[in-house]
């Protein structure tokens, strides 16, 4: 709909969107795409950990006891499989350093 006194603005252009850019939703799908790839080169438990450590599907962090109790493991046990999960995640960083500067 065009608006103004010579009818020459669209409507649209004057309202604001609150709604992530293209560009945005974009680069958060490929990050989560690469992310899901880097995970799943874990193992089941790993995984898990690092799902649950960090949030990554509900956006609540849980501390080592937490986990340890939801999946029956020492907080102890926990930490090893965040340890090593984090350090081949470390190894296979270079998908993921992009997203970082463009951050």
């Amino acid at each position: 709909m065009r608006v103004g006194d010579n009818q020459d603005t669209e409507l649209s252009e004057l309202l604001e969107d609150d709604g992530v850019s293209p560009d945005s939703y974009l680069t958060q799908e490929f990050l989560r795409q690469d992310l899901e790839n880097l995970l799943s080169e874990l193992t089941p438990q790993q995984r898990e950990v690092i799902s649950l450590r960090y949030g990554l599907k509900d956006g609540k962090e849980l501390s080592l006891a937490k986990i340890g109790k939801r999946m029956n493991l020492s907080r102890e046990r926990v930490r090893q499989l965040e340890n090593q999960a984090l350090n081949q995640l470390r190894r296979r960083r270079g998908g993921i350093k992009e997203y970082i500067a463009v951050s």
